[in-house]
C-alpha cells in the first residue's frame, strides 16, 4: 500500500517518541521525574488518501519496538544499537498523564503516557501520512 524510504521511516521511528501499552503493572512513578523504557506494541500507518495499515514494531527493521524516555534529559533513545536520540521539546501533565512533545524532520509528535498504569499513546505527523503508536512504559 504505502512505501516510503528507509530514512524517512528510520526518522519517523525516531520521532515515535513515544510510548505503549503495559507490559504489566507499573512499577514505579510515570510523571516524568525518572526514566522510563517503554515498549511500542501496535503500530497503524496512515498515508494521505485515509488507508491505514498495521505495522509490526517487533519485526519491521525501520519501527523502533523499545524506547528509552528520559524527561529529566528531554532525550528519547531508540533502545537498539544504534542508540539514535530525539529531544522532547516540551513536557506538561495534565489529568494524571504525562504529555510530551517534539518534532524533527519535518514532522511533529505528540505523546501521553498514563501516570498510573504506564499506558502509552503516540501520534506522529507529516505532511502526507501519520502514524500511531500504542505501548506501555515502566521505570526500569
Amino acid at each position: 500500500m504505502m512505501s516510503r524510504s528507509a530514512n524517512a521511516l528510520r526518522a519517523v521511528g525516531m520521532v515515535l517518541v513515544t510510548l505503549a501499552l503495559s507490559v504489566g503493572p507499573a512499577s514505579a512513578a510515570m510523571d516524568g521525574s525518572t526514566p522510563l523504557l517503554c515498549a511500542v506494541t501496535t503500530v497503524m500507518e496512515c498515508d494521505i488518501s485515509g488507508q491505514c495499515e498495521r505495522q509490526n514494531p517487533a519485526k519491521h527493521p525501520d519501527f523502533p519496538s523499545i524506547l528509552r524516555v528520559n524527561v529529566p534529559a528531554k532525550t528519547i533513545t531508540l533502545g537498539i544499537p544504534d542508540g539514535r536520540t530525539t529531544e522532547i521539546k516540551s513536557v506538561s501533565r495534565l489529568d494524571g498523564r504525562l504529555i510530551l512533545h517534539g518534532g524533527e524532520n519535518g514532522r511533529g509528535w505528540a505523546a501521553t503516557i498514563a501516570e498510573n498504569t504506564g499506558r502509552m499513546a503516540v501520534g506522529v505527523v507529516a505532511e502526507d501520512f501519520t502514524f500511531a503508536l500504542l505501548g506501555a512504559c515502566t521505570a526500569p
